[in-house]
């Protein structure tokens, strides 16, 4: 059965490249312009592909262990690593999806409060309690990287639910919970770049403390991009007074 990890594995690496190359286009190009919207797109579309790929590799490598016998006791730190990238994967999932449906729904951002909606987030927030419990119950090595990185989930849950049932306070909310999704989709693509993909393409040795540093270089950097990004779009729409006349 290795082809079917090749064959995952290929997929993962060939549209994840993709994905990363089109991500900048939208961010160095005219917002709204052809070309943003172009490889906004195509980004988007290849996404999908990784992380599908991503979530059947970990279905398939859970199974894989569970026939040959291995329970998470067994092998804490695979067991707790495939966690983790499922986690990873369906809550950048949950993010992409809601930064790329605000576009459709800009004038009635309420019409997004849809059932399916609203357990997307909700399961978004319970999978970070799913990993901090997992991972203490494990105690693997990367055990605080992965509870560092759990209240992603429910940040992105919270954020869903506030944006898709309350009355938005600004005209322009569309455009940085649009502006925030893809960002942080972006800053999911980097760590896992950063993490896997410098090492085995790269031939990078990330040993001792120095290991964690691909793990949070890419939300270091991303984290304040996002809020200095959206305090320029709010100070060029002159956003501010509307959104505190609003709240």
């Amino acid at each position: 059965m290795d082809w079917i990890d090749q064959v995952l594995r290929f997929t993962h690496i060939t549209f994840g490249f993709a994905a990363l190359t089109a991500f900048w286009m939208p961010i160095l190009t005219r917002k709204g312009g052809s070309v943003h919207v172009r490889f906004g797109t195509i980004f988007v579309r290849c996404a999908w592909v990784v992380l599908a790929s991503a979530g059947l590799a970990v279905v398939y490598h859970t199974l894989e262990l569970a026939i040959a016998g291995y329970s998470p006791l067994d092998q804490p730190a695979v067991y707790a690593f495939l966690v983790f990238l499922g986690y990873l994967a369906f809550v950048t999932w949950v993010n992409l999806r809601h930064a790329y449906g605000v576009l459709r729904f800009k004038e009635d951002p309420l019409a997004m409060s849809t059932g399916a909606n609203h357990l997307l987030a909700r399961l978004a927030m319970l999978a970070s309690a799913f990993l901090v419990g997992f991972t203490l119950w494990l105690r693997p090595p990367n055990m605080l990287v992965f509870v560092a990185l759990a209240p992603v989930g429910y940040a992105t849950g919270r954020s869903i639910l506030r944006y898709i049932s309350e009355p938005p306070v600004s005209r322009m909310a569309w455009l940085y919970e649009h502006l925030g999704g893809m960002l942080a989709a972006g800053i999911a693509f980097h760590t896992a770049f950063a993490v896997f993909g410098a090492r085995q393409l790269l031939q990078l040795d990330f040993s001792g403390w120095i290991g964690v540093i691909p793990w949070v270089l890419p939300a270091a950097v991303g984290i304040p991009a996002i809020a200095i990004w959206t305090r320029h779009y709010r100070r060029r729409f002159d956003d501010f007074a509307i959104s505190e006349s609003g709240a």
